[in-house]
Order: structure tokens, then C-alpha cells, then sequence
């Protein structure tokens, strides 16, 4: 059997070849190819890890990858040549844990608290917008922070009657960027029947004022269920994800794997030819209800949108929360605001379960991606990894852990010995100043030190994708990404700008300097690896001939400029399939 497929093998690879070669000499010899790319760095991302002088581009594929002389022939009467001025192209760029479409929706239809850290901005941003739409009657919005709270706030979430001193009358429900728990007035509380001895759903929390025991005025995790949120129509949300992928593209990204995917947007875009990212879908999975059932509802998704374009073949898993609501679940109690077991957080599955829904996924074809903050969570995970390898035997499954704030040191060679994925976002690997003070030291004590690492995974060995979970960044910029993954720190002007610091540099903001990476390491995890991360590494991830012509040009080398001043590169053009989908003039 393995001689048979072996030789499958060798049958394929001779077939490509030809094909590949054929193309080329196609390309060469019919008045050229239809892009290069010249006189400039193209760094390749393969597995040489090697730059380029050119590139030729025909029929959306790359036919040819090297030096500056070979790629004159490939250059004709209709061919688009681009010259790079000494730039730098590099593989588009894959963000394989973000939420599509993420903010968009509520900048377009709800109160948009995005980038909003003024208590006193934040009411009037909800009363204007109740103003300008006098005749909803429920009022939703987005993008809530603890940045602009103080007190038993931080750690409660803020009180229902800073609400009903804005709306009194009407229910009003916020959302926080985190997507945790959700900021309600009075009247919402009662239009969904919500009180002090509401049932809560498992893992949920309705946050109670211990002076009244009517609710404070939060619903964290589950309890999240108990109301109702806002549907949009197929337009809207057509609409919504088009903006979405336009700000994606700017940024120099042609993948994504979109958590709880909106795959019928995402098919009729394609249907249009309008749709230019590539996407990798996931479905959440709901440990309260019936596991096969769900799987049944994944299957009809792969079925019906994978396509060039589309892939739905993952299956989301929460297992624990956040630090910011201290329901990340961990092995030592939080020193303030645990809930939970005895203080540690939530675990949201009976391990048992988890390890069932784990070799499901595994056996119907489904590559996992779990949500898991704590180190206790991971560690949970891992254990049910390695319980459902005894019902899937081995295979190239993929499994993919996220977020990873706090891993134990045992668990790094555990993620390598299951060929678990570590996925990570960079852009919070530093001392966010806000959160540091008042969230991550008095939650966490000096565990807070050891937040986000990044280097450790390299270190052992592990496959690491890299993400960057917008909305919660705000911004999807990888080149902030790639500067906080070498620097861990917030030594320029635009991170201080995000975060309000005012002036900042030094010390003062670094995070654990011995989880810095190199920049082709982290550059790795946002292509190559990235796209192996979605089974997709064998058209897209790195520029090399055969594949698909998937390039990001920029206007500086990350390579030769000074590590703290990598956020400052901006996108030129971003390419997908052979395609410009992003640019400006170079």
C-alpha cells in the first residue's frame, strides 16, 4: 500500500513538473508572461528561505522565481512590468485567527465605541446615535473597553445606570472588544427577563451588585446567550465583509481564518467575482448541545462553499474565557476578580467530552482551532489531544491552539510531540500601559511577566501561525505584528498613539525580551506557515514556482531597517492570484 502510493506520488510530482514547465516555456516563448516583478529583494519564504531578484507571473501562477537576467525572456509586448525600485515583495500575508467581518458591522449599523477610551466620549457617541436613530427599538453597539472605567468596574464591567442616564427608556446592549460580556442598561435587563436568579447557562456570569443583588449591569461568557442581538440582512453583511476585505488587503493580506465564518456572504461574493481573500472557515462548537448534530451542520458547510477561494473545514472550540473578566482558566487562583474554580476561571467542557468532540472532528476530516487563554486551559487541551489520538491513531490534522497568554513550561515540547499549532498574536506581546497597571499585575501578579510568549514555541520546535484576532486588535497592521514579535516593546510614536500613552520608549514597556524573535521567524508565521496552518501552504505561502501568485510589496526592507521603526512600512501593492487587489503608486 505505501509502494502503491508512493508511486502516486511520483506520478503526481512528474505531472506537475511538466505542467509547470510547459507553462513556463509557454510564457517564454508567446510574447511573455503577464506580470514581473523586477529590481528589487522578493523574498521567498520557502524552504531555503532565500530572496530573489525577479518574479514572472502567467495565468495567476508563478512561472518563474530567480535572477534579474533569466527574467527578461518571460517579459513581452502586453506583459505588465513592475519595477520595485529597490523594495522588498514578499508572500501575502495570512491572519489566521480574526473575525470577519469583525468591527465592520458595527461601524456601519450600531454604536461604534472603537477606539473609544473617554467615558465622557463613549455617552456622547450612544447618545448621538440614539438621537440619529429615534425609532429602534432595541439600541446595539460594539467596541467597549475597560480602558475608560476605574474601581469595582475593572473588575465587574461598568454599571447599568451609566446607561440609563443616557437611555432610560429604551434597551441598550454594548458589546466589549474582547466579545466576552456585553454592557446592558436596566431596560435590557428586564426585556429579556434577566435578574438575580436568572439561571445562568454553564461558564456563563451575570454579574450581581453584592448592595442591592439586582444584576451590575454585565453578562460575561455564556450568560451572553440570554439575550437577544442584532440579525442583518444578506446585504448588509455582503456590504460589511467588502469593507472588511478592503481594509485587509491594504494591509498586505490575502488569507484569513474567519471564526464563525459568514459563508453565505462569502459565496455570493464569489459568485460576483468580488471576493479577493482567500478564506478558511470555522464553525463554533457548542458543549451544551448535541456534538454529532453539530458536526452534521459543519459537513453541509464544506460541502456546499469550498471552492478556490473558500475552504470550511474547522471546527471552533472555546474552552475558557479572558484574564479582563478572570475567566481564563488557570492553575493558580487570580490574586483579584477570579471567578470560577476556587478563583482559576472557567473551564467550559467535561474533559472527557472535549476529548470525544476532539476525535469527532478529527475522524469526519475537521482540523480543530481552540480558543485557550489560561495555562491550565492549554494544559487541558493537550491532555485531551493526546486521549483522542488513542481513537484517531496519527494523521495531519493540524490542531491549532490560540491565543496562548499563559502556557506552563512542561506544555511547549507537548504542543511539538502532538504537532499542535500554536497560534499567537503578536501585536499584545508588550506592557499594554492601561492593562498592564490595572488588569494584568492585579489579576496576575508577577505571572503577568510571562504573558505572550512567542519564542519559546520557536524554541521548541512548534509550528507557529500568526494572528492578529481583530477586532480585539483594532488595527490588523502586521507590521506592527513583526516590530512587538522582535521588540516586545512600545518604543514608537504610532503604538503610543493606539494605546494613549503620549511620549513613551525604554524599558519601561518590555515584555519578557527572552520571547523576542527574529523577523523571518515571525515573517514565517505570517506565510508560510500561516497558509500550512489552513492546508493551503501547497498554492500560496511563499513564492515559488508552480504556486499561486499571492505577493505583498512593500516599501521598505523589514530585513535592514531599524527593528522599532518596522511599524512605520506601508503596503504598496497586495496581490492575489495574479491579481492587484491593493495599491498605491510606488
Amino acid at each position: 500500500m505505501c509502494l502503491c502510493w508512493m508511486a502516486s506520488l511520483a506520478v503526481l510530482t512528474a505531472a506537475f513538473f511538466i505542467l509547470f514547465s510547459s507553462r513556463l516555456c509557454e510564457a517564454a516563448s508567446s510574447g511573455g508572461s503577464d506580470m514581473v516583478l523586477k529590481n528589487g529583494v522578493i523574498y521567498t519564504a520557502g524552504s531555503n528561505d532565500t530572496a530573489v531578484e525577479a518574479v514572472a507571473v502567467d495565468k495567476g501562477k508563478i512561472v518563474y522565481a530567480g535572477g534579474a537576467e533569466g527574467v527578461t525572456e518571460f517579459i513581452g509586448a502586453v506583459t505588465a512590468v513592475v519595477d520595485l525600485g529597490g523594495k522588498i515583495a514578499l508572500p501575502g500575508f495570512w491572519d489566521t485567527h480574526v473575525h470577519a467581518p469583525g468591527a465592520k458591522l458595527v461601524e456601519l449599523y450600531q454604536i461604534n465605541l472603537y477606539n473609544c477610551k473617554s467615558l465622557e466620549k463613549a455617552g456622547k457617541i450612544i447618545a448621538d446615535y440614539i438621537s440619529a436613530n429615534p425609532r429602534k427599538e432595541i439600541y446595539y453597539g460594539g467596541g467597549l473597553t475597560l480602558e475608560m472605567f476605574s474601581g469595582e468596574e475593572l473588575l465587574r464591567g461598568p454599571r447599568k445606570e451609566r446607561l440609563d442616564e443616557i437611555c432610560p427608556d429604551r434597551p441598550v446592549i454594548i458589546t466589549f472588544i474582547d466579545l466576552h460580556g456585553c454592557w446592558m442598561n436596566s431596560r435590557a435587563f428586564e426585556a429579556f427577563g434577566i435578574g438575580s436568579d436568572t439561571r445562568r447557562p454553564a461558564g456563563g456570569v451575570i454579574e450581581i451588585d453584592p448592595q442591592t443583588g439586582s444584576p451590575w449591569g454585565t453578562l460575561k461568557e455564556s450568560a451572553m446567550e440570554l439575550v437577544e442581538f442584532e440579525e442583518f440582512s444578506a446585504e448588509q453583511r455582503i456590504k460589511a465583509f467588502k469593507s472588511f476585505q478592503k481594509m485587509m488587503n491594504s494591509y498586505g493580506y490575502v488569507g484569513v481564518m474567519a471564526i464563525d465564518a459568514p459563508f453565505e456572504s462569502l459565496g455570493a461574493l464569489r459568485e460576483r467575482g468580488e471576493l479577493t481573500l482567500r478564506v478558511a472557515g470555522s464553525a463554533v462548537l457548542d458543549p451544551r448541545k448535541d456534538i454529532a448534530e453539530q458536526f452534521g451542520l459543519l459537513k453541509k458547510n464544506r460541502e456546499k462553499y469550498n471552492c478556490d477561494l473558500i475552504k470550511a473545514g474547522v471546527a471552533k472550540i472555546f474552552v475558557d474565557g479572558v484574564v479582563e473578566h478572570g475567566t481564563a482558566f488557570l492553575r493558580e487562583p487570580y490574586r483579584l476578580g477570579g471567578l470560577g474554580f476556587d478563583g482559576r476561571g472557567v473551564f467550559l467542557w467535561d474533559k472527557s467530552e472535549l476529548a470525544k468532540a476532539f476525535a469527532m472532528a478529527n475522524n469526519e476530516g475537521f482540523q480543530l482551532h481552540v480558543h485557550s487563554i489560561g495555562d491550565a486551559a492549554t494544559g487541558n487541551v493537550l491532555d485531551a489531544l493526546e486521549e483522542a489520538r488513542k481513537v484517531t491513531g496519527d494523521g495531519d490534522f493540524r490542531n491549532t491552539i490560540t491565543h496562548l497568554q499563559l502556557v506552563s513550561e512542561g506544555d511547549y515540547a507537548r504542543f511539538r510531540r502532538l504537532g499542535v499549532i500554536a497560534n499567537v498574536q503578536p501585536y499584545w506581546a508588550f506592557k499594554m500601559p492601561f492593562t498592564w497597571e490595572n488588569i494584568d499585575l492585579p489579576k496576575l501578579g508577577e505571572r503577568a511577566e510571562r504573558q505572550h510568549p512567542i519564542g519559546s514555541f520557536f524554541k521548541a520546535g512548534v509550528t507557529v501561525a500568526a494572528s492578529s484576532d481583530y477586532p480585539v486588535t483594532i488595527e490588523p497592521d502586521p507590521m506592527c505584528a513583526v516590530e512587538t514579535a522582535v521588540t516586545r516593546d512600545i518604543d514608537n510614536q504610532a503604538y503610543c498613539d493606539i494605546f494613549g500613552t503620549g511620549n513613551c520608549g525604554g524599558d519601561k514597556y518590555v515584555l519578557d525580551k527572552n520571547e523576542s524573535v527574529s523577523v523571518a521567524q515571525i515573517l514565517k508565521a505570517f506565510t508560510i506557515d500561516g497558509a500550512y496552518s489552513t492546508f493551503n501552504e501547497r498554492i500560496t505561502g511563499s513564492i515559488e514556482v508552480g504556486k499561486d501568485a499571492d505577493i505583498v510589496i512593500l516599501d521598505n526592507d523589514l530585513f535592514k531597517i531599524e527593528p522599532k521603526l518596522i511599524d512605520t512600512v506601508k503596503v504598496c501593492k497586495t496581490i492575489l492570484k495574479g491579481e492587484i487587489v491593493y495599491d498605491i503608486e510606488i
